[in-house]
C-alpha cells in the first residue's frame, strides 16, 4: 500500500495523489516511473491512470522524459516544474485547464466574506469560463444549508469558522453537499430535479 507526503486534501483524488508521489519521489532523489508512482499510490498501473496523468504532465511540461523510449523499459521522468502541493489540471494534450467554478467560487466567498450573488459571479467567472447566476446562487443555497454560510436581503455571509480548508464543498450527484476537507457529508436532501453538474 502506498504512502501519500502532502496531500492538499485528507480524501485526496486520484490525479492528486499521483502529483503527491511525483513530488515525494523527486524530493528523494529516487526514479520517478509509472512503476514507481503505482508503488507509491497504491494504484494499479493496469488501468492506464499513472500513465495517462503523467504523459499529460510531460506534454504540459511538468515533467521531464530522461531515459530513452524502449520496449518493455519504463520511462524516467524527472520533475521539470513543481508548481507546489495541488495538482495540475491539464487535459491529454498538456493544456492547463482554469479551476473548477465551484472551487473560485469558494475561494472568492473566503476572500470576499460578505457579498451578493452578482459580486461573487463577478469575483470568480474567468473570460473563458464565466460563471451562471443560477449555478451561483444553487452553490450559495447548498453551501447556507451546510453552515458555511449565511443570507438575508440579497447579502451572503461566509462565516469564518467554516473555513474548512482550500477545497470547495462538492454537492454530489445524490443530492449531498461534501466536504473534502473534513472528508464528510454536511448536509443532504431527497432526491428532486435534474443533478448538479
Amino acid at each position: 500500500m502506498g504512502v501519500i507526503l502532502q496531500s492538499a486534501s485528507p480524501a485526496p483524488t486520484d490525479r492528486e495523489r499521483i502529483w503527491a508521489a511525483i513530488r515525494a519521489l523527486a524530493r528523494s532523489g529516487k526514479e520517478i516511473t509509472t512503476f514507481s508512482v503505482c508503488r507509491k499510490t497504491g494504484l494499479d498501473r493496469r488501468t492506464g491512470k499513472v500513465g495517462e496523468y503523467m504523459t499529460s504532465l510531460e506534454r504540459g511540461g511538468f515533467l521531464r522524459v530522461v531515459s530513452e523510449r524502449k520496449p518493455g523499459m519504463f520511462l524516467r521522468y524527472a520533475l521539470a516544474r513543481d508548481v507546489g502541493v495541488d495538482a495540475p489540471r491539464v487535459t491529454g494534450k498538456g493544456e492547463l485547464l482554469p479551476s473548477p467554478g465551484r472551487t473560485r467560487m469558494w475561494r472568492a466567498m473566503r476572500i470576499l466574506q460578505t457579498f451578493t450573488l452578482a459580486e461573487l459571479v463577478n469575483a470568480a467567472s474567468l473570460p473563458e469560463a464565466p460563471i451562471a447566476d443560477s449555478e451561483a446562487e444553487t452553490y450559495c443555497n447548498w453551501l447556507r444549508r451546510g453552515g458555511y454560510l449565511r443570507g438575508e436581503n440579497g447579502r451572503w455571509a461566509f462565516v469564518p469558522a467554516m473555513n474548512t480548508g482550500p477545497k470547495a464543498p462538492q454537492i454530489l450527484r445524490v443530492k449531498k453537499l461534501y466536504d473534502p476537507n473534513r472528508d464528510a457529508v454536511v448536509c443532504e436532501s431527497a432526491a428532486q430535479g435534474r443533478d448538479d453538474l
